[in-house]
């Protein structure tokens, strides 16, 4: 059924073999200051002449349709990996090797699907990739149909508090950026839900790792899903948005609900619930 939906086929847009080869070396270079020129001059090497998308293998035994010129997170995979939220999935591997399998991991504010795919490239796994967004769903779609990701439940839907409508909008030229309201006058109208609805729309018993990024209304649907959730379903690890140094009404209300700091990268707070915490 997945792959019914890629159209052309993936490897349509795959790099010359030379290019290909250069791309991948660059995301064996290390992470260092002068490994990241070296690999954003591949990037611009390897798009050089060519238009999107390309079709790459971002992580181990996974494929992407990746559209790096749009989308900020398609660009960091397809130019350099291991720079990409590598504390993160760090977190998410180390998790999944401590979870009875399969790892149920939930990605709210999936986008193209790459976290996902990296969850995936570890081993066995459940995934609910929760995408709002027309043309980021398509490209989600693809990226799990390449993958034969069967295992991974799409939905359709904007996070709230509860059910209902609700206005999406653009907040920038990155496609990553596309939140409720706003002021875009191309913005659509798209249904609404709530995150334990859709998780136990699902069928998941448990969650194992949430990555949250939904553009600043973490807090109402995280409200929601603490008072509504049953504490089984609580997730063991969450990943949210929160800049290094901000405190946020979503991460006060993570350590009201028994959550501590794990790590603080640039971008993210990976949060563990205290009994994970305590065994780290």
């Amino acid at each position: 059924m997945l792959s019914a939906v890629i159209d052309p086929p993936f490897g349509t847009h795959a790099l010359p073999g030379w290019l290909e080869r250069l791309r991948r070396w660059g995301q064996h270079i290390g992470r260092s200051g002068m490994a990241r020129r070296v690999a954003s001059l591949i990037r611009r090497v390897c798009m050089l002449g060519r238009d999107d998308p390309f079709d790459v293998e971002p992580f181990p035994g996974q494929r992407a349709r990746l559209y790096p010129r749009d989308n900020l997170s398609e660009k960091r995979v397809f130019g350099a990996t291991q720079f990409w939220d590598h504390a993160e999935r760090d977190a998410l591997q180390v998790a999944a090797k401590r979870a009875t399998p399969p790892f149920h991991f939930v990605d709210a504010g999936a986008n193209v699907g790459l976290y996902t795919l990296a969850v995936r490239s570890f081993g066995a796994m459940r995934g609910l990739a929760i995408e709002p967004d027309d043309e980021n769903l398509r490209r989600l779609r693809i990226n799990l149909a390449a993958s034969r990701a069967d295992e991974v439940t799409v939905a359709a839907f904007a996070l709230a508090d509860k059910a209902g409508e609700a206005v999406l909008s653009k907040t920038g030229a990155n496609r990553g950026e596309i939140a409720l309201g706003g002021q875009d006058s191309d913005g659509v109208t798209i249904q609404t839900r709530p995150l334990r609805d859709l998780v136990e729309d699902a069928g998941f018993q448990r969650i194992d790792a949430l990555k949250i990024d939904i553009e600043g209304a973490e807090e109402p649907v995280l409200t929601a899903f603490y008072r509504d959730a049953r504490r089984a379903l609580w997730p063991r690890l969450v990943l949210i948005e929160a800049r290094r140094g901000e405190e946020t009404p979503a991460l006060d209300l993570l350590h009201q609900h028994g959550y501590r700091i794990h790590e603080r990268t640039r971008m993210n707070a990976i949060m563990a619930l205290k009994e994970e915490a305590e065994q780290s």
